[in-house]
């Protein structure tokens, strides 16, 4: 997921990004149902609830949510939240916690509760309602 991190800071150009985007929008690597995990699906250490084998952690999901809409990939910003926001919803109501990770494949989530950086939902949340408020 490190990869990606030139399309938050803005750093890449456009041909750059346009590479990047490729891979990231690669549902076979890390465009899953539930969010960006840290290690490409397509590796053999890829283990969605794995710690830092593919799980996503909500504050890095946020990063590529504005990574997104720096370079006009709004479309895909939308969904990503979308995605990420629906299966904390769902562990909300399940279990009335935020976790420390959650599955970018299925409704799992890991290894510690009450993890206040997941707590950037809350800015999702406000960034999602402006750019759908425009539209």
């Amino acid at each position: 997921i490190i990869g990606f991190l030139p399309l938050w800071a803005g750093v890449a150009d456009s041909a750059r990004a346009a590479v990047l985007m490729k891979s990231l929008l690669n549902k076979e690597e890390f465009w899953r149902p539930y969010g960006i995990p840290t290690l490409s699906a397509s590796h053999s250490y890829y283990n969605p609830i794995g710690y830092w084998n593919g799980p996503i952690w909500v504050q890095w999901q946020y990063l590529m949510f504005r990574g997104l809409l720096n370079y006009g990939y709004t479309n895909e910003a939308r969904e990503l939240a979308h995605r990420v926001l629906d299966n904390m919803a769902y562990h909300l109501k399940k279990d009335h916690v935020f976790w420390e990770f959650y599955s970018a494949d299925d409704r799992q989530a890991g290894w510690n509760q009450t993890y206040i950086w997941a707590g950037i939902a809350a800015r999702f949340l406000i960034d999602l309602d402006r750019i759908e408020n425009q539209q």
